[in-house]
């Protein structure tokens, strides 16, 4: 499939999950403490971890 050929849904999907993923992640470790920071720590490490996916995924 090319690039053209992709709707507005397949390519805005990821980033707006990684946005969600941060906001969630922010939003837990600001208001919540305890396990709570756990949590908000996992979601904004998943964020580095799909980027750093997306870079290596690219270069290939």
């Amino acid at each position: 499939m090319s690039r053209l050929d992709q709707s507005l849904w397949a390519i805005f999907r990821a980033p707006l999950l990684v946005a969600v993923l941060s906001l969630a992640g922010l939003l837990l470790a600001l208001f919540i403490d305890g396990p709570g920071d756990v949590v908000a720590s996992a979601l904004l490490a998943s964020v580095i971890v799909a980027t750093a996916w997306a870079l290596a995924r690219r270069r290939c």
